[in-house]
């Protein structure tokens, strides 16, 4: 499975997160499903609060394998404040993760940073949440 793959089920699986972008559950597994978080970039239609995810970069050490992966996180809503809380609720449900998770094992995921946007013709607010995420990737 891809490392992305791999952090979206986590970040879905966080009950702040999953509260905020509409995430239900199936009524025979319990299992996260659906929600407002994308790959890449929304709907044409979204509705908000969403989020968007990307990786911006990555680096992998050729002797050990392991990855150094920079994530990034875009949290996107009507308000200001709905932006915000976004991105307090993936930056907790993501910083200082560490496990095995659908076969990929993370040592660890870090915060690296935000910042505040705004789009005037549009009104949405959005806040682009920097994680670094460290994994061992399946050979």
């Amino acid at each position: 499975m891809q490392i992305e793959s791999v952090l979206r089920a986590i970040l879905v699986a966080n009950s702040d997160v999953a509260t905020i972008v509409g995430v239900t559950y199936d009524p025979d597994t319990l299992a996260p499903k659906g929600g407002r978080v994308y790959q890449g970039q929304l709907p044409r239609e979204p509705t908000f609060p969403a989020v968007t995810y990307q990786m911006v970069s990555r680096v992998q050490d050729s002797l050990t394998g392991i990855v150094q992966a920079r994530m990034q996180y875009t949290c996107l809503a009507s308000t200001w404040k709905g932006a915000a809380d976004l991105a307090d609720a993936v930056r907790c449900g993501l910083h200082g993760y560490r496990g095995i998770r659908d076969g990929a094992r993370i040592e660890e995921i870090q915060y690296a940073g935000q910042h505040d946007d705004h789009d005037e013709t549009t009104g949405i607010y959005w806040i682009p949440v920097d994680m670094l995420v460290t994994y061992l990737e399946e050979t």
